[in-house]
């Protein structure tokens, strides 16, 4: 019984995620957003804001810079250098859908 339980309970889940597998891509590429397009842009500045802001901006330029118009996407940002002295280094990695 209790075997039968946990197949039952496995079988249920895994048609869930294959379900939201096979809706993904389709929500993906709603309205010709059906590129996806990554970038990576990196800021350095005297303060922290500074050279996350400059690093977010360089990466969502390099993607833009296609010439297509993209979703908003997701941004990673990471520290990559603090100085002694205080400059600091930010990498950020811009990821969105665009217009072919």
């Amino acid at each position: 019984m209790l075997r039968e339980s946990w197949l039952r309970r496995l079988g249920l889940v895994s048609a869930v995620a294959a379900f939201g597998l096979v809706v993904t891509p389709v929500a993906a590429h709603a309205n010709d957003y059906d590129t996806p397009r990554s970038a990576i842009g990196f800021g350095v500045d005297k303060s922290v804001n500074g050279a996350i802001d400059q690093s977010i901006q360089k990466a969502r330029e390099a993607i833009l810079a296609v010439g297509t118009d993209c979703t908003p996407g997701i941004y990673r940002t990471r520290l990559v250098y603090a100085s002694p002295g205080g400059t600091w280094v930010y990498e950020t990695t811009h990821e969105a859908m665009c217009v072919d």
